[in-house]
Parts: structure tokens; sequence; C-alpha cells
């Protein structure tokens, strides 16, 4: 049985950028930052690190918009959801938003970033915590744990 239940189809709030994964994330993660709870209009942005091998938009034309520049953030031209971000100097990897996924609901944060600007109150699960980003060096050991302790897809088959 595969633990990830892959593949996984995602599309937009209306429906017009579908998407498809297909590798297992490598981390799942909430950022704390403000330009995150500006992006999300919320506490915190969600993310699954994703492989580049393992993403494809399979219908519709993702635009960049919100922060133009060094990374790159993906909305539907249309609905306007932050789909994805391709972040710079990060090799080939994509940032994913999970609420994008036809099931989201096992999607729990291993790990969160920022949480010096954390807003008062919120708990988000995640096992790890970092006041800024992890150091670049300090990934390995996140991603290999999370590969051993993440959260996978609850199993659906009886």
């Amino acid at each position: 049985m595969d633990e990830w239940q892959l593949p996984w189809s995602a599309e937009c709030l209306c429906g017009q950028v579908k998407m498809r994964v297909t590798e297992a994330p490598l981390v799942s993660m909430a950022c704390h930052c403000k330009g995150c709870q500006k992006l999300t209009s919320g506490a915190y942005s969600l993310s699954l690190m994703l492989p580049d091998s393992g993403f494809e938009v399979t219908a519709g034309e993702p635009v960049i918009g919100a922060l133009h520049g060094e990374n790159d953030y993906f909305y539907c031209g249309h609905c306007l959801s932050w789909l994805f971000t391709r972040p710079a100097n990060a090799g080939p990897l994509v940032m994913f938003r999970p609420t994008m996924l036809e099931d989201a609901s096992w999607v729990v944060p291993f790990i969160e970033s920022f949480t010096a600007e954390k807003l008062p109150g919120v708990a988000t699960g995640a096992s790890r915590s970092f006041e800024g980003f992890p150091k670049m060096e300090d990934y390995a050991a996140i991603m290999d744990a999370y590969a051993r302790d993440g959260v996978r897809p609850k199993d659906t088959e009886a």
C-alpha cells in the first residue's frame, strides 16, 4: 500500500487551475511571518514542500502575483487563490498550498517558522518551532524526521 496515497489532485477555488502531486512531500510547515499573514488573511500560511519533479499544473495558467521579488508566488488569474510558490535559491522545490487538495484534512504542520512574528493564541500542532526560517543545514535532518514521523493521509481503503 502506498502510505501517501499518491497521486493527489488539486484545484483552485473556481476550478480553472488544476494541479497534480505525484511525489511525497518533503515536509509540511506553517509560516507565521507578517508577509504570510497578509497573503493568507490568516494567522499563518500552510505549505507542503514538494520536489518540483512531483508537481505539475494540469489545466489553466497560474499567474505571478503578490510580492513581485525573488520568489514567484503563483495564483489563479480568475479567483486569485494562492496556489504555490517557487522559492528562489532553494533548488527545484515548490511550496504548495495543501488547502487546494481534494482532501487536506490530514495535513498538520511538522515545523513552524517565524514564531517571532506569531500572533497570540495561535497553535499549529507543529512539533518543531523556529524563530525565523530553519538554517539551510538543518533541512536534511528536518526532512528525514518528516519522512519517518510526518502525518500521512488517512487510509480510506477498507
